[in-house]
């Protein structure tokens, strides 16, 4: 293990707001799990990659290990997905509430998600074993594929805007909320790809300047996580699955009764006509 400078500088200060933001929206995730809302696992999730990441980067002032760096360089490398999956998850509930697209829309993204965790452990290996973090074919492969993703994602939100008429009035207000997290998203994409595409160390989020950081991580993310957390404080929770599930069993439990009510009837009708004919 080596020693870091011990000096607290600018990007540790960023650092240290993202462990204070994302707590507060770590918390939160766990209370819209409690009132059974949408977006807990995404924000939760999310709020865990970014503190363990702020953690690490606050862990190389005095430990200036490679696998430190690297846990920083994973973090920062995930969490950029779930934000994908927030946003489609926004989408699906509007989906559910008048149909707009086809399932598979929702399909593809899990597909390139796993590929991309696959490329993202890649890097890490490559990242854990090396005291370099210029971009690698795993890496660039895998913001390839995140590229990929946010067509998708923008794609299948103007599909959903176009209906936008139809909507009932929360499902228009996420809708609203994914439009607005659309363009912060894009500057997000676009400073790691910046990085990806020439190598240029001012826009690596490990040891890049701080800040472009700042401008271009940092504040797109945090405002794309409290966008999200104000939108579903202001929706009503979707319907529970677990409570329709049981109102389909009580139905069909009534329809077995009234059926063996009506087959027990007609039994004693049975029964009581030759004693008639008799």
């Amino acid at each position: 293990m080596s020693g870091g400078d011990g000096v607290f500088g600018y990007r540790h200060g960023i650092a240290t707001a993202q462990l204070i933001f994302f707590f507060i929206s770590l918390c939160l995730s766990i209370y819209f799990k409690v009132g059974h809302r949408n977006g807990w696992f995404c924000i939760g999730v999310f709020s865990i990659f970014r503190v363990v990441g702020a953690g690490c980067m606050l862990g190389t002032i005095t430990n200036d290990a490679s696998s430190v760096w690297a846990g920083v360089f994973v973090c920062e490398s995930l969490g950029m997905v779930l934000i994908v999956f927030l946003l489609l998850e926004f989408m699906a509930r509007a989906n559910n509430a008048v149909p707009t697209v086809h399932a598979r829309w929702f399909w593809y993204p899990q597909v390139i998600t796993w590929a991309d965790i696959g490329l993202a452990i890649g890097g890490f290996a490559s990242a854990s074993k090396s005291d370099s973090l210029d971009p690698t074919r795993y890496t660039q492969a895998s913001f390839g594929l995140f590229t990929g993703l946010y067509l998708i994602v923008v794609y299948t939100f103007w599909q959903f805007w176009r209906a936008w008429a139809t909507f009932p009035r929360d499902e228009k207000l996420v809708i609203r909320c994914v439009g607005v997290c659309l363009p912060l998203l894009a500057v997000r994409t676009a400073y790691s790809l910046i990085y990806q595409i020439t190598g240029d160390r001012t826009w690596n989020a490990v040891k890049g300047k701080p800040t472009p950081y700042l401008c271009m991580t940092f504040l797109p993310e945090l405002a794309i996580i409290f966008l999200c957390i104000g939108a579903i404080f202001q929706v009503h929770p979707p319907p529970r699955e677990e409570k329709s599930k049981r109102n389909v069993r009580e139905r069909l439990r009534g329809y077995v009764m009234i059926g063996s009510d009506r087959e027990s009837r007609g039994n004693q009708t049975d029964q009581t006509k030759p004693q008639q004919s008799v």
